[in-house]
């Protein structure tokens, strides 16, 4: 009895301490509502680690903490009329500082997990490098300015990066 009671003593106490001192990781939601379209952009923080940067080749996809955008209406993406419904979020990479947005309809995406890119639509995008660095994954909905004013910009930051996609939003 006393050897049961240690153990799940021992045990307890190395959940707390594991606990304690593991990284958080946690659901964020950012939601906007714009031009009577509303959107809602989910995924998982997760910390910036440079290693996993080192060799990134053409064709990586980066899961962007498995980020989902979910919009109840109509929008454009490039020549592209997307209808209301989940799309999950990638970043493509041409190289470890140019990457390349894409909304994959949730619907035709397959594994939620590694969804099929080859079934998205690249969004415009621009890639940043040498930005502030950020310690954790950060998605975004912002309004545009300049030649994307109108418009809705997706930005995923990490690290010293930072990536912006455009959205074409409804006229009405």
């Amino acid at each position: 009895m006393k050897k049961a009671t240690l153990l799940v003593t021992t045990l307890l106490l190395v959940c707390l301490v594991g606990a304690l001192f593991a990284h958080p990781h946690f659901d964020k939601t950012v939601t906007a509502s714009v031009k009577g379209l509303e959107l809602k952009l989910t995924y998982i923080t997760l910390p910036y680690n440079a290693k996993h940067l080192e060799g990134i080749k053409e064709g990586f996809v980066f899961g962007c903490g498995r980020a989902k955008l979910t919009v109840a209406g109509e929008m454009t993406v490039g020549n592209t009329k997307l209808g209301a419904g989940a799309y999950f979020l990638r970043a493509k990479a041409k190289s470890a500082d140019e990457w390349t947005l894409v909304l994959i309809p949730e619907a035709l995406a397959g594994d939620p997990r590694n969804p099929d890119v080859s079934k998205g639509t690249a969004l415009e995008t621009k890639s940043f490098a040498n930005q502030a660095v950020l310690h954790h994954l950060d998605l975004n909905l912002t309004g545009g300015h300049g030649p994307t004013d109108g418009k809705l910009v997706v930005s995923v930051a990490f690290g010293s990066r930072r990536i912006e996609g455009v959205i074409t939003l409804p006229t009405a």
